[in-house]
């Protein structure tokens, strides 16, 4: 029901456009002023990603306990990648920068909707969560994801629809393999006894 009502305040028109589009499109317009902002949001993936390792690597070896909810994280974010892939083939949303002048290089060629960047930056949380247990790493860790997505948009890449399908998709399916991989441990480790 909440995701029912977020997609209708970001989506239902609201003098001629939607949330979504307005958002967006004020982003874009402040995205000029923004220096360097094409590398921001490739810059704050890049950050996740190497923190991601570190602290997936970490827990793998001191956390036997987190094993299997950490390696369900982390393929669960090649599934949300794949997912946001095909999502955005089949949906085939053409992205802002060809409605209105961007700060960013228009990739008109490629589809917005979802973002693969929120749903990678998000998905990236969902594995350090797991692996560190939360706690401020976690915290940086999303901080960082919405550095990703707000940069998309300053960027005119991506209208904000398109980053919260993204983040959702992130944060969704590396929570699912994760809880999917702990009960096939517990399974397993139920049958040996």
């Amino acid at each position: 029901m909440t995701g029912v009502l977020a997609l209708l305040i970001l989506l239902v028109p609201l003098s001629g456009q939607s949330l979504s589009v307005a958002v967006t499109r004020a982003m874009s317009a402040f995205g000029f002023a923004v220096p360097a902002v094409e590398r921001l949001s490739d810059g704050a993936l890049l950050a996740l990603a190497v923190v991601t390792a570190i602290v997936g690597t970490w827990s793998w070896r001191r956390r036997k306990d987190r094993r299997a909810a950490t390696m369900g994280a982390a393929i669960g974010v090649v599934i949300a990648y794949a997912a946001s892939e095909g999502l955005k083939l089949l949906l085939a949303q053409s992205r802002p920068c060809t409605r209105w002048p961007a700060a960013g290089v228009c990739d008109a060629a490629d589809f917005s909707l979802p973002s693969n960047h929120a749903a990678l930056a998000f998905a990236a949380v969902v594995v350090i969560a797991v692996a560190a247990r939360g706690g401020w790493l976690t915290l940086a860790a999303l901080f960082f994801a919405f550095i990703v997505a707000a940069a998309r948009m300053l960027e005119g890449a991506h209208y904000l629809h398109d980053v919260a399908a993204g983040a959702l998709i992130g944060l969704a399916v590396p929570a699912i393999t994760a809880w999917a991989a702990c009960r096939m441990r517990a399974r397993r480790l139920g049958h040996g006894h």
